[in-house]
């Protein structure tokens, strides 16, 4: 080779003749290699820089499609083609000798190939000069390696398969398509547009018909769906309408759990408000418990455990739920990580933040769907109802009656227990018997028998009353009418024998509860005496049961309600003694329930019945529901 001109280019005859040397070198165990052909270029006073073949060919015009050709006279080295030698220049048959203790390498002739100079209009030294480290600043790459980034994008090789907007399938015209195998569309001839599937049988299609499900009919191979009709679920919602909505579709997980199902993703645009409760546009996607599923990951729903490929469990339709549940309160999608401690301690109602937690840890941790139910009835339970109770009762002015033989009394029991808070409130007003001995010994009794008894229900109460007066009266000649009431929470029991009465006031109107079992109520309800007659009649204080008269119960010989009454804010439940309603009618009394406060009220009928001449006992209780 010889050194570069004047003007610092290589000689180009010399350039080439060097690409024709070929050198060979033998390892340690006696292998021969063929060396890589290197083209090295001086500068005058600069270091030795070492070319790649391959760019020299591709500077002077070389075809890069002639250099994939086969050469005529391949390269073999001890009698063996070599793979790769089209790709080696040799100018003529060259023999090299190694040092002695290397042995002698000998390379089989090669027809020189023919290089043709650039074009004159090309300087030929330009490509050299563009590898040098005083052109790039940058050392050489080595032989066969590229440091050319390039990115190239391959079309999609799988062709796009089943159904796309603009098909027409079995009868539809399929108009938009909302992904997961859901489209729009609309009946070819005419008619409304409506969701239809367009996959094979899918998994919900299986499950039993449930409320919150919409319903759906086959058209060939498409499931087309019922409108549901109402309106989306509008996050953030207030909590006690979020609750209410969990509710009902957290009794859709349960349904599914007893069918071997379990839901796995859930569109959060799915719910629907309706005037029959939340209701699906689309049906959930569902797994059978134990199998793993294959969905699509939906940001902020699927769970974790499904997201890394475990088998489904009831629990993975509880996480779906949750999610939705936090985007209806945070107005946000539930973030990978989860709901943080922050976002939960921020909520102002006691309770939701435990149920997230319990609905969105792991899996080994998270609530049942019967867990869940089970707390949101804790959560969703009224709190419970606050009442106000006033009595009141007088001997009267009949100088014949020096003792009072009217008696009432209530007892009220309230629990505040984590899921099982309790109000009991029971009252009641008994009426000993006139003319009898020990009235008022077996109107006591009756009393403490009613507030005292273990039993359930009101007829089993009132003849536990019935037993302490047989107790008390110990064979004496004696009874007691009684008119008995139960609260629980909010619902009303009535129990009651003789003619004590209970009124109830609710919605501005005043009712009476209990049936008068007297002589003139029966001659009133047979027609043979008018209720005007009935007020005024001496018969008027005969009764035709009582209690006391009977060791044996009989059936339907207490008074009960057909259903408990529900109480609400502002209503009021009155019992009184015959001589009260007996002196103050019904006109006069009425509008003193509507409007009178509690206390002021049993005043003020006491009073009434006194100025009336009072010949009787006189006795009131008065019960307000306040919140």
């Amino acid at each position: 080779m010889t050194t570069p001109d004047d003007a610092g280019t290589p000689d180009w005859n010399d350039t080439t003749a060097t690409l024709r040397d070929l050198f060979a070198k033998k390892d340690a165990a006696g292998d021969v290699q063929a060396a890589e052909p290197e083209l090295t270029t001086f500068e005058p006073g600069g270091p030795v820089a070492v070319v790649d073949a391959d760019a020299v060919l591709e500077a002077d015009g070389r075809d890069a499609a002639a250099q994939d050709e086969p050469a005529e006279s391949p390269i073999s080295v001890n009698g063996t083609p070599e793979p790769g030698a089209d790709d080696l220049l040799t100018a003529s048959p060259v023999t090299e000798t190694s040092s002695p203790d290397e042995g002698a390498v000998s390379v089989a002739p090669v027809e020189p190939a023919v290089v043709e100079p650039p074009p004159p209009s090309t300087p030929p030294a330009a490509p050299v000069a563009a590898v040098t480290p005083e052109t790039t600043g940058t050392p050489p790459a080595p032989a066969g390696v590229s440091d050319d980034l390039e990115e190239e994008v391959y079309a999609l090789s799988a062709p796009v398969s089943g159904p796309v907007v603009g098909d027409v399938l079995d009868g539809y015209h399929l108009n938009e398509e909302l992904g997961r195998g859901w489209f729009i569309a609309s009946p070819v001839g005419s008619g409304p547009s409506v969701d239809v599937y367009a996959r094979p049988e899918p998994l919900w299609a299986t499950a039993q018909a449930h409320r919150a499900l919409p319903r759906f009919t086959r058209s060939g191979a498409l499931h087309v769906l019922e409108p549901v009709g109402g309106e989306p679920v509008a996050a953030p919602l207030a909590v006690p309408t979020a609750l209410a909505s969990l509710r009902e579709l957290t009794q859709l997980l349960f349904a599914l759990e007893r069918q071997g199902l379990v839901v796995v993703d859930l569109d959060p645009d799915a719910p629907r408000v309706t005037p029959q409760g939340v209701r699906l546009r689309f049906p959930p996607r569902l797994a059978r418990v134990g199998d793993v599923p294959q969905v699509a990951v939906r940001e902020g729903i699927t769970p974790p455990e499904v997201l890394a490929g475990q088998p489904a469990d009831p629990r993975s339709g509880v996480a779906v739920l949750g999610a939705l549940l936090y985007r209806w309160l945070t107005g946000r999608i539930l973030p990978p990580e989860g709901a943080s401690d922050a976002v939960l301690g921020a909520m102002t109602v006691g309770g939701v933040p435990q149920l997230l937690r319990g609905m969105l840890g792991p899996p080994e941790e998270r609530l049942t769907p019967a867990g869940v139910l089970a707390t949101l009835k804790t959560l969703t339970a009224p709190p419970l109802p606050a009442y106000h109770v006033a009595a009141a009762t007088d001997v009267g002015l009949n100088p014949e009656r020096p003792t009072n033989e009217d008696s009432y009394g209530f007892t009220w029991r309230q629990l505040g227990l984590h899921g099982a808070a309790e109000l009991v409130l029971r009252a009641c007003v008994s009426d000993g018997m006139g003319g009898m001995a020990a009235g008022e010994v077996a109107s006591a009794a009756a009393v403490r028998g009613f507030l005292g008894s273990e039993r359930s229900t009101l007829t089993e109460m009132v003849w536990d009353a019935n037993a302490a007066v047989l107790t008390a009266m110990a064979g004496r000649d004696g009874g007691c009418t009684i008119s008995g009431v139960e609260l629980r929470g909010a619902a009303l029991h009535l129990g009651h024998v003789g003619d004590t009465r209970a009124y109830l006031r609710q919605g501005g109107a005043v009712r009476q509860l209990s049936r008068d079992h007297s002589y003139v109520a029966a001659m009133v309800a047979s027609g043979q005496m008018t209720p005007e007659e009935a007020q005024v009649s001496p018969e008027r204080n005969k009764v035709l049961r009582s209690l006391g008269s009977l060791r044996v119960p009989q059936e339907n010989y207490v008074q009960t309600l057909d259903e408990p009454l529900t109480l609400v804010s502002g209503d009021r439940v009155l019992l009184v003694s015959d001589g009260v309603w007996g002196e103050v009618p019904d006109a006069e009394l009425f509008p003193l329930l509507d409007t009178l406060p509690v206390q002021e009220l049993v005043d003020r009928l006491i009073a009434l019945a006194l100025a009336s001449g009072a010949p009787d006992n006189a006795t009131a209780l008065v019960i307000e529901r306040v919140r």
